[in-house]
């Protein structure tokens, strides 16, 4: 009997304990990658800052055309959709964040089921997308706390500096002592961690943490068991292929585009190959 192929609803939520790790630049970059393949997501953004207005070119969103309408009470499924690089593709549309979270957050505690909050209107208004992407702030709650309730799987961009891989047994702790708290079921799964914004040509600590010389080879003058992947793997969490640094992503950020598009066939768009085929994988499943 032929197999058929369904396609599965993933929700992601991609955070970090730590600020500067590029979550912003990854979900964008994700969400443009996925839509590429066809797939229809949805990217909301959970963050006060609204960076999403930069790294989509959009105006800042009202109070009525951001997330914040999505959590009132009054909320009855007509979500502030905006569509995202309409002139390359239609799959992927967003909704925004912005400034109105903040008023939403002192709101959302007085709800009897607060952190739920998104993962209520979620399955009470379904979205037709195929991946939904949490955009979270650098402070884990309450937004990401919100987005963990909601999702079912975690991505966590690292950068490959001491005070950030510090932090990474701490999101570990904060992750599934939150998931027992929350009493979540069936509970988010960690997709893996991800090295950022490395340099390996022109930041030593980036080749010491991670192994590698500047070729992104790995090196045999240091144990694998000090470098932060085989630490991340022995927990048994996937470790992703590193993301480098690009000057290419801040001027690709100002324009608006992803990096794809900014510069078409620059290598380093190349870097969320892994991740999308794992999304994709977990999208679609033969019966």
């Amino acid at each position: 009997m032929k197999k058929k192929t369904v396609k599965k609803q993933i929700r992601l939520t991609i955070a970090s304990n730590a600020g500067g790790s590029g979550k912003t630049t990854v979900a964008t970059h994700l969400a443009y990658a996925v839509g590429a393949k066809g797939y229809k997501v949805t990217l909301i953004e959970l963050d006060q800052n609204g960076s999403l207005c930069i790294f989509a070119r959009l105006a800042p969103a009202s109070m009525e055309q951001s997330l914040a309408a999505v959590f009132k009470k009054t909320f009855t499924g007509d979500y502030p959709l905006v569509p995202l690089w309409t002139e390359h593709l239609s799959t992927v549309t967003a909704i925004q964040g912005g400034k109105f979270l903040e008023e939403s957050i002192a709101e959302i505690y007085n709800y009897n089921r607060r952190h739920y909050t998104l993962k209520d209107r979620l399955e009470d208004y379904p979205l037709n997308s195929d991946l939904i992407i949490f955009d979270t702030p650098a402070f884990l709650e309450p937004m990401g706390l919100i987005a963990l309730a909601a999702s079912t799987h975690v991505l966590v961009p690292i950068k490959p500096e001491y005070k950030d891989t510090g932090a990474f047994a701490g999101f570990l702790d904060w992750f599934y002592s939150k998931v027992d708290d929350l009493r979540l079921k069936p509970q988010p799964e960690i997709l893996g961690f991800v090295p950022t914004r490395v340099d390996l040509y022109g930041v030593g600590a980036h080749r010491d943490i991670l192994g590698l010389d500047k070729k992104g080879n790995l090196r045999t003058d240091i144990e694998p068991e000090r470098t932060l992947p085989f630490l991340i793997k022995q927990m048994g969490i996937r470790c992703f292929p590193y993301i480098r640094e690009s000057n290419y992503y801040l001027k690709a950020s100002g324009s608006g585009l992803p990096l794809n598009l900014y510069r078409p066939g620059y290598d380093a768009s190349e870097d969320f190959k892994p991740i999308v085929t794992s999304l994709i994988k977990l999208m679609t499943e033969e019966l």
